[in-house]
């Protein structure tokens, strides 16, 4: 039988390295674009969704942004006149939607972001990538609610 080595960092670290350099060259990548990746991931959630609430956007975003730094992006993607509001929810809850502009500026954003992603997964292939996927959302699904 075989030996099994022990990798040479634990798998938090790859983990945390990982967010950490996609995070440093999302930011680096979209500056000339005047956003962040936390600002691209709300911009692209609104593109997809059509609208939603900032309590539907904190819900997405809460791994990596809290409340006011929600509250800060959609009143920058306001502010430029990106992102606007909408209709009242049949709950009574604001939601927000992207404008003409923010509609033109995502897809502008979505072709470096594109680049990005192509740099983050060269030589990773679909299966690979898949199976990466699972096993996270499996150490996810095992660790929730355990405390």
């Amino acid at each position: 039988m075989a030996q099994v080595t022990k990798p040479e960092r634990p798998i938090g670290y790859w983990l945390k390295r990982a967010d950490t350099l996609l995070t440093e060259q999302i930011d680096k990548a979209q500056a000339a674009n005047g956003v962040s990746r936390f600002d691209w991931q709300v911009l692209n959630m609104l593109n997809e969704m059509g609208s939603a609430s900032k309590e539907r956007i904190f819900e997405s975003m809460l791994a990596f942004v809290d409340a006011p730094g929600v509250d800060e992006i959609v009143t920058r993607l306001v502010g430029r006149g990106w992102a606007e509001q909408g209709e009242i929810s049949k709950h009574g809850t604001v939601e927000f939607q992207l404008t003409k502009e923010g509609r033109r500026r995502h897809g502008i954003i979505l072709a470096t972001q594109k680049e990005v992603r192509g740099r983050a997964m060269q030589g990773i292939s679909e299966e690979e990538y898949t199976t990466v996927i699972r096993v996270l959302k499996r150490i996810v699904t095992n660790l929730e609610g355990t405390g």
